[in-house]
């Protein structure tokens, strides 16, 4: 495509029906609906390089199709969407220039009817049914008589279509079946889009802080993490996914807090302190790597305060992922972030374009260039290594990978954009500020911050008086008790709200009755040693009932906790793949006795940076 499409261009093609997807063969669905998208984010401001990577379409297809958009068909129509439903032509040949062809070709028919003078009025004019294999059409076979009468009046006996076997039955019959399919697509198209009714940035202008989007991505690496062993050496495990959860602002394109998950699936909690971080100001990383450095102009959005709160945006929209754990993490953004919830369907990327954008230019930007960055096979390439760095030379330190996603982001929030006229999201937001214009800082901010990872849930008091055991209750495999509770028989079976108040360290249970706080119970040990979270005492009560745990070297262990940790280190030394494996919750099988050395270049790396830190 040459030069640049303008804002009328867009407003045009815009204002076209979307075709009908019933109206499309059942075989180029697929193909359709991947060059919708990718038609719909060029309009939004990818380009066509980013749009053609992320849908699957060939760039030169892509960039044929925002031609054809912007053309007049022949009744002066624009064309606009229909330009993605494959194989659909939008010119006709010169029927002046037009020749009967001696043999066969790509849309030979054609060219058969624009070249004898009447015969494609009579082939256009029939209405009735075409024949299939089961039935026959004489309306048809009386129609195809007179087009084989009318082509040996003209002297084409000998030529195309009536030299093949059938005399250009079947090529009439795919012509009508391909000219009905494009009167039905126009006939069904959808209505055009109602900007009150289906994006709310056509209804009004969307400023900083009017709407954010929060989404996650899962990044396909073929890498190597350094796992720290008991005696201080690392051990190098392989990695293949790791989780970006990301929010950003969709009126200047800021980031405004992201975090990274290694390990099969990330959880509510990430999720909650995620918008915890996002809400509380912004402090630079004390980055492990001498050698890496902030961008000079580093910022965030959550450094601007007014009475040492936040910006808030008045919309979130997030997503509808793992529905039977979202419940919580809707509850505390209402309750907390407050403002409007748009909760989409999962897996609609179009529902939050912008961050899908962002995921992509990262990934394109700085994931694929990791040692072991790879670009997976889609339907229409295959795998391509983008990285010229071996995972096994380079392996991962996590908090070095969150130093250097964190130098990024704020370095991009000060990056000029072309799809922004072009502005970095700084400027737009500090033209915003400069204007005036009202910005929600909402007070309590601390505890809404503290509350934001709260964990609600519905316990009862247990124990037996006959037999001595003092109330107390059980919840996720930890006991909890208080010397407050002692000799409360009277207690026992009634039940309570409880919470977790520190996402971080659940050996604290707080019980609520009517929305008063009655007690802080205590977990016991073996799960009483050590801070963790709910994740981690998942994983070591998994341990816990593994029979490696009983190896006589983890009795001197007295906490369930230090001895996953324990395990971890052990594990890591002669397990195939245990990274993956042990971030992901499973539990160890049995220890392999091969060893892999491995090259690293790992010198200049300060003291103490190479502690791996488990959720």
């Amino acid at each position: 495509m040459s030069g640049k499409i303008t804002i009328d261009d867009i407003n045009a093609i815009r204002a076209t029906a979307k075709p009908d997807e019933a109206s499309v063969r059942l075989e180029d669905r697929k193909v359709f609906g991947a060059r919708v998208m990718a038609l719909d984010a060029c309009l939004d401001g990818a380009t066509i390089v980013h749009a053609a990577r992320r849908f699957g379409v060939p760039r030169n297809t892509l960039s044929r199709m925002i031609e054809n958009a912007l053309r007049l068909d022949a009744s002066h129509a624009r064309i606009g969407y229909r330009a993605c439903v494959p194989h659909m032509r939008f010119t006709q040949s010169d029927r002046n220039a037009a020749i009967v062809p001696a043999s066969p070709h790509a849309f030979a028919i054609d060219a058969v009817l624009n070249a004898v003078p009447g015969l494609r009025e009579l082939v256009e004019s029939y209405r009735g049914t075409l024949p299939s294999k089961t039935k026959r059409s004489p309306r048809f076979d009386r129609v195809h008589a007179q087009f084989i009468k009318v082509l040996s009046q003209q002297g084409y006996g000998n030529m195309y279509p009536l030299n093949t076997g059938d005399k250009g039955r079947r090529p009439l019959i795919r012509y009508i079946k391909r000219l009905r399919d494009g009167a039905q697509a126009e006939l069904t198209a959808e209505v055009a889009e109602d900007p009150s009714a289906t994006r709310i940035e056509h209804l009004f202008t969307i400023r900083p802080f009017d709407r954010v989007e929060y989404d996650e991505h899962t990044i396909d690496i073929d890498a190597w993490v350094a796992m720290p062993m008991a005696d201080g050496s690392l051990r190098y495990e392989k990695i293949s996914k790791m989780w970006l959860l990301s929010i950003i602002d969709v009126g200047s394109g800021a980031i405004l807090g992201w975090r990274l998950v290694t390990g099969r699936k990330y959880d509510r909690h990430d999720v909650l302190a995620l918008f915890a971080e996002a809400m509380a100001p912004w402090v630079p990383r004390e980055l492990s790597q001498s050698e890496m450095q902030y961008s000079p102009n580093a910022w965030m959005p959550s450094t601007y305060l007014t009475d040492n709160t936040v910006a808030r945006s008045i919309m979130v929209a997030m997503d509808n992922d793992s529905t039977h754990l979202a419940k919580q993490s809707v509850d505390n953004v209402m309750d907390n972030h407050m403002g409007i919830l748009h909760f989409g369907r999962s897996g609609m990327g179009e529902g939050r374009p912008y961050i899908e954008a962002f995921f992509k230019k990262i990934e394109d930007d700085l994931f694929r260039y990791v040692a072991g960055g790879y670009s997976p096979s889609t339907d229409v390439n295959e795998k391509q290594i983008t990285s010229t760095l071996e995972g096994k030379k380079y392996p991962v330190l996590l908090e070095v990978f969150e130093d250097l996603v964190d130098t990024y982001v704020t370095a991009h929030n000060v990056t000029s954009r072309s799809t922004r006229e072009p502005r970095s999201p700084k400027r737009l937001i500090d033209e915003h500020l400069a204007s005036g214009a009202w910005v929600w800082h909402a007070p309590g901010a601390a505890r809404n911050i503290r509350q934001m990872t709260v964990f609600r849930q519905r316990v009862t008091i247990r124990g037996s008086k006959k037999k001595g055991v003092p109330p107390l209750v059980y919840l996720n495999h930890a006991r909890y008790r208080s010397p407050k509770l002692s000799g409360q028989w009277d207690l026992i079976g009634k039940e309570y709200d409880a919470t977790y108040e520190d996402w971080q360290d659940v050996r604290l249970l707080t019980l609520w009755k009517d929305g008063k706080r009655i007690v802080t119970l205590h977990a016991l040990a073996p799960y009483s040693a050590c801070a963790h979270t709910l994740s981690v005492r998942l994983r070591a009560a998994r341990w816990a009932k593994h029979p490696e745990a009983k190896d006589q070297e983890s009795f001197d262990v007295t906490d369930n906790v230090l001895a996953y940790h324990d395990a971890v280190r052990k594990a890591a030394t002669g397990i195939k793949d245990s990274a993956a494996r042990l971030a992901a919750g499973e539990v160890p099988n049995a220890r392999s006795t091969q060893k892999v050395e491995i090259e690293t270049p790992l010198k200049g790396m300060r003291q103490g940076v190479t502690s791996m830190r488990l959720r």
